[in-house]
């Protein structure tokens, strides 16, 4: 199975924000498929999505998202 980010971005007037999604799958196609599906669930009457798909390569690792005190101070709170 191959690891993909779905990035969704929705707008009316201005921008609502951004959703991403990791999803695995086995082809660029299903992953598709899902972005499809996800933009459909989030788009409503007046607001617009626009979705890409980006592979993430085998090898790649997924940092851990900094705690509230690591982005306040900017120092990572990790063993030296």
């Amino acid at each position: 199975m191959k690891r993909f980010v779905i990035v969704i971005h929705g707008w009316h007037v201005h921008s609502n924000g951004f959703d991403v999604h990791q999803v695995d799958c086995d082809d660029m196609q299903r992953a598709e498929q899902i972005a499809t599906y996800l933009t459909s669930q989030r788009e409503q009457t007046f607001d617009r999505c626009a979705w890409t798909v980006v592979e993430i390569e085998p090898d790649t690792k997924v940092v851990r998202a900094l705690t509230w005190r690591e982005r306040f101070t900017r120092r990572r709170n990790t063993p030296q």
